[in-house]
């Protein structure tokens, strides 16, 4: 037990202040992440009374909107299919860098966009680069971060999603009162993303490579620079021995075509369905055509953007309490508690949106803050969760680029459709009826397919699953003899 402590109390303390500083800066790019992705609900009218779209053009007006509006995660597919490439050829840092000056000509482009053509080219810019980099950064912080940190540090970029949301959400409000001109207040909602861009870009030239990547590349020397700075010490002999036998292992990954065959294939199907579950869900036609959702529950125009932005500081609040409780209930706990509340909240809204009366804005209000509480606490966290923890090493990377795949594709869908299914069902309700029912077969896929992860080592995870165990019961405790 001494000796235990001492090793304890002997560990030097990383700095922390360099740590948490390239964590706020690398964070920038979540948070350019939820503000590109959010900010085109409340500039999407203003863009399309510019360039004349009629509203009563049937589907195919719809067909168009839902082109713009679902440029992003289209473009963001694109991004994490070449994010691998680039996390190994350019390395973590020029990656991130690059994708600042993606993210900073798309939104050029988009705000002085003459055409409509012009929009969706930007809004496919800021798709790439938010593909690549919500691969890319992350890894970047994992492989920069020390242990001590390395999970607050990570979760900084989640929050900055979240927050970039919030802030899409608080600059459409400002924009839509404070510019009458519609040809101009939509060019403005655009243009702020210049800012963080362009912090992005110059807080990240003078941030460290990962040393991770340094010494994949051969260099060994700079590596290890980097680790003294990064940990505040001279002797990093233990960490550049552990790098090493991970760089070892980087060699050995799985053939690609192994995760569609056993015993990987279940491991692959949880976290992919999860993906597929959150978007059918309907969270993001509520983020991106909510002043049109809360404009037909009732709220006028000048309502509309402020029920949005409290929207999205519920989405913030509810994060937070999210990250504090996963640990604490367990994965399975929490999609269950929030599959269930989804349902009810969605049966509501969809009751209400339905009647078409407008007579009950508030109660539609509270249908869709709950449902934003329940979706943060589950299927917002969960499986980003899910897919980093079930992956065996060998096997993690690829898996977790096909679930992002999945993410982004089935956000593209129902960004795309949600127009066309409100003219095609006939009334934007039918529409929450049938995000309920998908959210109902999610809930029986949560139930009968997702383990327990809560309190595993990773490696008792893999060992389950080289035992045999199915993928519902890969968090089973391994029974260990005892000590003789």
């Amino acid at each position: 037990m001494k000796r235990n402590q001492t090793a304890t109390a002997g560990t030097p303390a990383p700095k922390k202040a360099n740590i948490y500083l390239i964590g706020t800066i690398a964070a920038i790019a979540g948070l350019l992440f939820g503000f590109d992705t959010g900010v085109i609900s409340g500039a999407q009218e203003f863009i399309f009374k510019t360039f004349e779209l009629k509203n009563d053009a049937g589907l195919a007006s719809e067909a168009t909107r839902g082109f713009v509006v679902s440029a992003v995660p289209l473009g963001a597919l694109l991004g994490a299919l070449m994010s691998g490439f680039f996390a190994r050829t350019l390395g973590r840092k020029r990656s991130i860098l690059f994708t600042a000056i993606v993210f900073l000509g798309g939104t050029l482009c988009a705000a002085f966009a003459p055409n409509l053509e012009s929009v969706v080219l930007g809004r496919l810019l800021m798709g790439l680069a938010i593909g690549i980099s919500a691969m890319v950064a992350p890894m970047y912080l994992s492989e920069v971060s020390p242990p001590q940190v390395r999970g607050t540090i990570i979760f900084m970029f989640q929050l900055a999603i979240t927050l970039g949301l919030l802030a899409a959400f608080a600059i459409n409000l400002w924009f839509s009162h404070s510019i009458q001109d519609f040809t101009m207040n939509w060019r403005w909602m655009f243009g702020v993303g210049v800012v963080p861009a362009l912090i992005l870009f110059f807080g990240m030239l003078f941030m460290p490579c990962s040393p991770r990547w340094l010494h994949l590349k051969g260099r060994v020397n700079e590596a290890q620079k980097v680790l003294q700075n990064l940990l505040g010490k001279s002797d990093v002999s233990k960490e550049m021995a552990e790098i090493k036998v991970s760089v070892q292992g980087e060699g050995r990954s799985g053939s690609f075509l192994q995760l569609f065959k056993k015993p990987l294939l279940p491991l692959l199907a949880v976290s992919f369905g999860l993906f597929v579950f959150q978007q059918l869900s309907g969270i993001n036609a509520i983020m991106y055509y909510g002043p049109q959702v809360f404009a037909k529950a009732g709220f006028g125009e000048s309502t509309k953007y402020l029920a949005q932005f409290f929207m999205g500081l519920t989405n913030v609040v509810a994060t937070l309490f999210g990250v504090w409780v996963v640990d604490k209930i367990g994965r399975r706990p929490l999609l269950s508690i929030g599959f269930i509340g989804m349902i009810a909240c969605l049966g509501i809204l969809g009751f209400l949106l339905k009647s078409g009366s407008g007579e009950y804005p508030f109660l539609a209000l509270a249908s869709i803050l709950l449902f934003i509480v329940f979706f943060a606490i589950s299927l917002g966290g969960v499986p980003y969760i899910m897919m980093s923890e079930v992956f065996p090493l060998k096997a993690r990377a690829s898996g977790m680029a096909i679930a992002s795949c999945a993410n982004w594709g089935f956000n593209m869908l129902v960004s795309f459709s949600f127009g066309i299914l409100v003219t095609a069902m006939g009334n934007m309700g039918n529409v929450f009826m049938l995000y309920a029912s998908c959210t109902m077969v999610g809930f029986i896929f949560a139930w009968y397919m997702v383990p327990e992860t809560k309190n595993r080592q990773l490696e008792e995870l893999e060992q389950n699953l080289y035992a045999g165990k199915p993928v519902r019961r890969l968090g089973d405790q391994i029974s260990r003899p005892a000590d003789v």
